[in-house]
């Protein structure tokens, strides 16, 4: 695996904060029902976002590239 220490260690903290995105928001996706509307576009996003980063993050990890 090729690290390459700018861009790398960036995307592992943004899959740490993602995790923790959604271990905060992610029992909000649960209550949706009282929330305006934009709270839900809100929660939705962040949890859409989180996993994306997530699973870019685990492909750099396995593959060495997001790309590969």
């Amino acid at each position: 695996m090729s690290f390459n220490f700018g861009s790398n260690v960036f995307l592992f903290l943004a899959c740490m904060l993602a995790g923790w995105a959604l271990i905060k928001f992610g029992p909000y996706l649960l209550t949706l029902a009282g929330m305006g509307i934009f709270g839900i576009i809100g929660v939705i996003v962040i949890v859409v976002f989180a996993f994306v980063i997530i699973f870019i993050g685990l492909r750099v990890l396995i593959n060495g590239g997001w790309r590969s």
